[in-house]
């Protein structure tokens, strides 16, 4: 059995290097900043640290009121990133709703563990992390490596959430390579925001390329398709009009093959949908659109 502690509350470190500096671009605290057009983050936010077993330790940023009725909503980032890039939808979804954005191992500021995990690996930890906080049914929201996460949490414990949606969802089986992959991310950032950009950079720098590249096979590797069909629970698929990771062929695919799968699309979004449109996210995660 996986020993969990409780949550402890954590101030965020103010001398936290190149973070700290793109936490204030993203909350549009810092005057040179790069992207004006960005959304600002308005909701306070608090950081929280829970340590899973003897390895894994998931660090997370709440946002909005634990007490508020419905369902928390948990959002999962993808590969080589953290959650600092779900801030403006966060920030949407916490006006009315409690919000946990954990990074996971190895991401952001939670640290490695002692092997590469796979994504059913990521899978178990998030499990973890959800009976940790307590949560009944919550919402996962996954993006990109994090949908598949989702994918795999709801296979692995059918009814422990209440809804999945998969935002941006990876592999594509028919671009099911490194270098396919690679054009494609390059492809989508010539259209997203410049601080989107900056974000992710700084975040891939921080994880490093080698732990990128060691979670970049298992995330090739997953097949989500067969994963979905295995879904007995509700999963809404979400891509931007203008996504060429998450084609719109491939995002049907999905749909189709889950059991109770919905398919929606963000008009004139990329694939980081939700920092771009969070407005329009936010009510397609909450069931507010149709």
């Amino acid at each position: 059995m996986t020993d969990v502690a409780t949550p402890v509350d954590e101030p965020a470190d103010p001398t936290d290097g190149s973070l700290a500096r793109a936490d204030a671009l993203l909350a549009g605290d810092d005057e040179r900043a790069l992207h004006r057009g960005a959304p600002r983050v308005t909701t306070a936010r608090r950081r929280t640290t829970v340590t899973l077993g003897r390895e894994a330790e998931v660090v997370a940023t709440e946002l909005g009121d634990p007490g508020t009725p419905g369902p928390t909503l948990v959002l999962v980032h993808g590969i080589g990133v953290s959650g600092r890039y779900f801030a403006p939808l966060a920030d949407v979804l916490a006006a009315d709703h409690h919000v946990l954005v954990p990074d996971l191992p190895g991401f952001g500021r939670s640290p490695r563990t002692g092997q590469r995990p796979t994504v059913e690996d990521l899978a178990v930890t998030l499990r973890d992390y959800l009976r940790a906080a307590d949560l009944d049914r919550p919402v996962l929201v996954g993006h990109s490596m994090g949908a598949q996460v989702v994918v795999e949490v709801m296979r692995q414990a059918p009814g422990s959430a209440g809804r999945g949606v998969c935002l941006g969802t990876v592999i594509d089986s028919a671009a099911r390579n490194p270098v396919r992959q690679a054009l494609r991310l390059a492809r989508d950032g010539l259209h997203e925001p410049l601080r989107a950009n900056a974000i992710i950079t700084s975040d891939y720098l921080r994880a490093g390329p080698r732990w990128y590249t060691a979670m970049l096979r298992p995330m090739l590797g997953y097949a989500t398709e067969e994963a979905v069909a295995q879904v007995t629970d509700e999963l809404l698929f979400v891509r931007g009009e203008k996504d060429p990771i998450c084609t719109r062929r491939w995002q049907a695919e999905l749909a189709a093959a889950a059991p109770r799968g919905r398919s929606a699309e963000v008009t004139g979004a990329g694939h980081v949908a939700m920092y771009t449109h969070p407005d329009a996210v936010a009510q397609l995660c909450t069931g507010e659109a149709p």
